[in-house]
């Protein structure tokens, strides 16, 4: 298993794992292109088995480059062929400190991290345990449900 900083060899891939993930979506490579593009405020990693890209992770930023700014993981997929093996879980905690360390060397401190998910998914418990967020908010008849905001601003 590897994890990395994406670079651009790997739209490809992160857009079809997006599409296996998210197949309600469209224009899944235009989506990629231009949030891979908006570096440095996002920044894509890459999960790896075998020397094929597996998943992926945006990690961006929320509110402005502050002294201390919000972030938020904006996207996370795992092609569902390797889902429930423990690697989103991995990519969360691993790339987590790499974004913290990209910040710093930009100047910034992480001051709170917020992350949505749709009321009902499993990514919630993960997401609490991972990241020590709580629901802050439910947005009603958001997308096709109720979508979850969650919060955590007692950042180390």
């Amino acid at each position: 298993m590897e994890i990395r900083k994406a670079d651009t060899s790997d739209i490809e891939s992160i857009a079809s794992i997006y599409q296996a993930c998210f197949p309600n979506e469209s224009n899944h490579k235009l989506w990629v292109e231009s949030s891979f593009n908006s570096y440095p405020r996002g920044v894509y990693y890459v999960i790896s088995l075998e020397g094929q890209i597996c998943g992926y992770i945006l990690w961006s930023v929320k509110n402005g480059f502050r002294e201390n700014t919000i972030i938020e993981l904006e996207q996370i997929g795992i092609h569902p062929n390797v889902a429930g093996k423990g690697l989103g879980r991995k990519l969360i905690e691993k790339t987590l400190d790499k974004f913290k360390e990209h910040l710093n060397n930009l100047g910034h401190n992480i001051g709170a991290i917020v992350v949505t998910t749709s009321e009902g998914n499993f990514a919630e418990r993960l997401y609490q345990s991972t990241l020590g967020v709580t629901r802050a908010a439910v947005i009603a008849g958001y997308g096709s449900g109720n979508e979850i905001i969650l919060y955590n601003n007692r950042i180390d």
